[in-house]
């Protein structure tokens, strides 16, 4: 009888490779490049009301309340909530690309990264 490999033994061949990456681009390019944009997009068709959001919250802070807001304000609010959304995914996938690949090393029973003892020969 013939064994199947387990899940986690079974070899990443090129054909699966290819269509895996491609599967990983199109997730990339729609969470990083659409998502955001659409944001932005969003964002300005309501920019009025976000400012007067914006403007209602900071009033609300003490010692605040006569405070006079930077015009461009709700777009720096704006650009730091898209920033951050882009960087945590980023951050997301090469997080899980370091453990994939951690897990691949102990699995196959490579060593890691070892010290420099030395440049020079016999030193």
């Amino acid at each position: 009888m013939i064994r199947r490999a387990a899940a986690g033994d079974r070899e990443l061949t090129w054909a699966k490779a290819v269509l895996l990456s491609l599967f990983i681009i199109a997730i990339l390019l729609i969470t990083l490049a659409w998502w955001p944009s659409y944001y932005l997009y969003w964002w300005s068709a309501r920019d009025i009301t976000a400012q007067k959001y914006i403007q209602s919250v900071v009033h609300a802070i003490p010692g605040f309340k006569h405070h006079t807001d930077d015009p461009y304000l709700s777009t720096r609010v704006r650009d730091a909530i898209a920033m951050g959304y882009e960087t945590t995914v980023l951050a997301i996938v090469l997080g899980a690309a370091y453990v994939y690949g951690e897990r691949k090393r102990r699995r196959l029973g490579q060593r890691g990264a070892e010290e420099v003892k030395g440049y020079l020969p016999g030193k």
